[in-house]
C-alpha cells in the first residue's frame, strides 16, 4: 500500500510532465483499470487451482517489472500502459490488482464470524497507513529532489518510481514466507466445530422446531461438511452458466450492481484527479500535497476499527446508511464550499475520514452470504466489477478537466454515492439480524 500511495501522488503529474495531454491522460487511467481488471478476474477466478500464495508472488514480480519500466524515464505511452496495467500502477491510491480479493478471502477463510469485524478493522488499518506513507513519501522525495537536488519535475517523479522498486522488491521476498494455509483447500478449526454445532442441534429435539435455530442452520449449512483439513472445489457442484451454485450467482448478481454503480462514480474523482484539482485550483506544492494525502490516509486509517464496531453493535447494512450518506454530502460540499485551500482540505479530510466505513461492511455481507470455497470468485468478480466500472470515470474526468469543469466530478461521485446506499437499504434490509444471528456463536482464532 505504501506503493499504491507513492504512485497515485505522482502519476497524473508525471505523465503531465512527459508531455502527455490531459485527455490522453485520462485515456491512460481508465485503461489501467480495466486491464487490471482483466488480468485480476482471470487470476481470482482461478485462484483455487493456481494457488494464492502463487497469485501474490506473481503480481508482485509484475510490480518490479512495471517500476523498473517507469523508472526509465521512457514517454512511450504504449509502453508506459503496458507497464501500468501489468503491475498494478493504480490511479485511485487503492489496491486495484489481486492481491485485495486474495488477502479478503484469506482472511475471511482463517477468522470465525464473531472476530471478522476486528481483524477487517486490523488489515484496513495497516493498509490505510501504508497508503499514507506512501502519500508522505512522495511528498518529501519529490521536494527534496527538486529543492535540494535541483532535479527537474520530470526527474524528480521518474525517480519516485525508483522507490517503487525498492517496495515492490521488499513485498515479494515478504510473501515468499506466507504459510500454506493461505490457500482456499484449507480448512480451518472453527469450520469444523461450526458443522458438529449445528448437527448437534439437528439431533436435538428441543431445538429442531425452533424457528431461529432452522434459520441459523439453513443459513450456514451450504459450507462443506467434509471434516477434513482440507476442502475441495468439487464441495461444491456448480448448476448455473457461471460455475457458481445457483444461490450464489443470485447473490452476486444481487451485490454486483450496486457496488459497480457506486464505484462507477467514484471514478470520476479518484485520487491522482484529486491530487490535480487541489494542484490546479489552489496551486498547491508537492510537499503540502503529500502532506494533505498523508493525513488523510491517517485519518482513513483511524476509523477502521469504528468502523468494526459500528457493524459489530448495528450491522453491516445500517454501517452503510450511518457512514456512506454523509461521504456522499461531503464529496458534494467539496467544490462549493472549499473557496480556498484550508476549507477545501478540512472538507476533503472529513470525506476521507468517511470513505473506510464502507470496507468492512461490505466484506461482512460477502463472507457471510457466500461459502468460502467460492468466496474468491465472488470477491474478485464484485471487486474486478467495481475496477471496471471505476475505470469509466477518468476517461470522462479528462474532458471536464480540460473544459475547466473538474468540480462537477465531485458532485457526480458524492451523488451516486448517496443513491447506492440508499438501494442497499432498502434491499438488504435483513442481513444485518442473519450477521447478529452467525456472530453469537463463539470460536477462537487459531
Amino acid at each position: 500500500m505504501i506503493s499504491f500511495g507513492l504512485t497515485n501522488q505522482v502519476l497524473a503529474s508525471y505523465l503531465k510532465e512527459l508531455g502527455i495531454s490531459e485527455v490522453r491522460i485520462g485515456m491512460f487511467m481508465s485503461m489501467t483499470t480495466i486491464g487490471d481488471s482483466i488480468i485480476s478476474y482471470v487470476l481470482t477466478w482461478n485462484a483455487n487451482k493456481i494457488g494464492n500464495r502463487f497469485i501474490m508472488l506473481l503480481g508482485s514480480s509484475l510490480m518490479i517489472l512495471a517500476s523498473g519500466i517507469f523508472s526509465t524515464g521512457t514517454s512511450n505511452f504504449s509502453y508506459l500502459l503496458f507497464a501500468a496495467i501489468i503491475g498494478v500502477i493504480s490511479p485511485s491510491g487503492g489496491d486495484t490488482g489481486p492481491f485485495k480479493t486474495i488477502e479478503e478471502t484469506v482472511l475471511a477463510n482463517l477468522t470465525p464470524p464473531n472476530h471478522r469485524p476486528e481483524i477487517f478493522a486490523i488489515h484496513s488499518t495497516f493498509a490505510s497507513v501504508g497508503t499514507s506513507l506512501g502519500a508522505f513519501l512522495a511528498g518529501l522525495s519529490v521536494d527534496y529532489f527538486t529543492k535540494s537536488l535541483h532535479l527537474s519535475m520530470k526527474d524528480s517523479y521518474r525517480y519516485s518510481f525508483c522507490i517503487l522498486l525498492l517496495t515492490s522488491i521488499l513485498k515479494f521476498v515478504s510473501l515468499i514466507f506466507i504459510s500454506h494455509k493461505a490457500e482456499a483447500s484449507y480448512i480451518p478449526p472453527f469450520i469444523v466445530a461450526q458443522r458438529e454445532m449445528e448437527m448437534e442441534q439437528e439431533d436435538d429435539p428441543g431445538t429442531r422446531d425452533d424457528p431461529e435455530s432452522l434459520e441459523l442452520a439453513a443459513f450456514s449449512s451450504s459450507e462443506n461438511e467434509e471434516h477434513v483439513p482440507f476442502r475441495h472445489e468439487s464441495a461444491v457442484e456448480p448448476k448455473t452458466f457461471t460455475g457458481l451454485a445457483p444461490r450464489t450467482q443470485s447473490i452476486l448478481f444481487n451485490l454486483l450492481v450496486p457496488f459497480m454503480f457506486a464505484s462507477l462514480g467514484y471514478g470520476f474523482m479518484t485520487k491522482a484527479w484529486v491530487v490535480y484539482y487541489f494542484k490546479e485550483k489552489y496551486n498547491s506544492p508537492a510537499v503540502l500535497l503529500g502532506t494533505l494525502f498523508g493525513f488523510a490516509g491517517i485519518a482513513k486509517s483511524l476509523t477502521s476499527f469504528l468502523s468494526a464496531w459500528l457493524v459489530k453493535r448495528f450491522g453491516p447494512i445500517k454501517s452503510f446508511l450511518l457512514t456512506q450518506i454523509p461521504r456522499g454530502i461531503l464529496s458534494i460540499l467539496i467544490p462549493i464550499l472549499g473557496v480556498n485551500f484550508k476549507l477545501g482540505a478540512l472538507l476533503f479530510l472529513l470525506h476521507q475520514s468517511t470513505v473506510e466505513f464502507d470496507v468492512i461492511p461490505r466484506r461482512i455481507m460477502l463472507t457471510t452470504l457466500v461459502e468460502p470455497i467460492e468466496l474468491s470468485r465472488v470477491m474478485g468478480t464484485v471487486n474486478i466489477g467495481k475496477q471496471v466500472a471505476r475505470s469509466v470515470g477518468p476517461f470522462f474526468t479528462g474532458f471536464f478537466a480540460k473544459a475547466h469543469l473538474l468540480w462537477v466530478c465531485f458532485i457526480i461521485s458524492g451523488a451516486t454515492s448517496i443513491l447506492v446506499n440508499l438501494w442497499i437499504g432498502a434491499n438488504f434490509s435483513n442481513l444485518d439480524k442473519k450477521v447478529k444471528k452467525q456472530e453469537q456463536i463463539q470460536h477462537d482464532i487459531e
